[in-house]
């Protein structure tokens, strides 16, 4: 039996080619997921930041908690790097997510986060029926 399991073989090189294409289409997506999650991460980290005491103070659970947002922000941006970003990508996402810390932008970055996710994840579940 032939590869192409008994269909004409220009209709096998057509959704070979439309295989790949979307192959490559998920791939993209997973990447800017993985950015966009490293975005939300670097946001979160420069908010717990922010927040955390000074070197010396008695408030060492802030500190803490901005040191392990920060390691999770940093874990992010490699797994983005390693899902096919860029690292200017990366260094571009992340620079925007820390200068917008502010309650709106961390809900609009954490939204284009899911959304990318979701995308990524479930590319045909995800598309909204009329």
């Amino acid at each position: 039996m032939a590869p192409w399991n008994g269909m004409s073989l220009k209709k096998w090189v057509k959704e070979r080619k439309q295989k790949r294409k979307e192959e490559a289409r998920l791939q993209r997506a997973e990447g800017h997921a993985a950015v966009s999650v490293a975005g939300v991460a670097a946001a979160l980290a420069a908010i717990a930041a922010e927040s955390a005491a000074p070197p010396g103070a008695a408030g060492m659970r802030e500190t803490a908690v901005a040191s392990a947002a920060a390691l999770v922000a940093a874990q992010c941006a490699k797994v983005a790097e390693a899902a096919g970003a860029t690292r200017d990508q990366v260094a571009a996402a992340v620079a925007a997510a820390r200068a917008s810390t502010d309650a709106s932008n961390v809900i609009t970055l954490t939204a284009a986060a899911a959304t990318c996710m979701c995308h990524s994840l479930l590319p045909h579940r995800c598309a909204t029926r009329n």
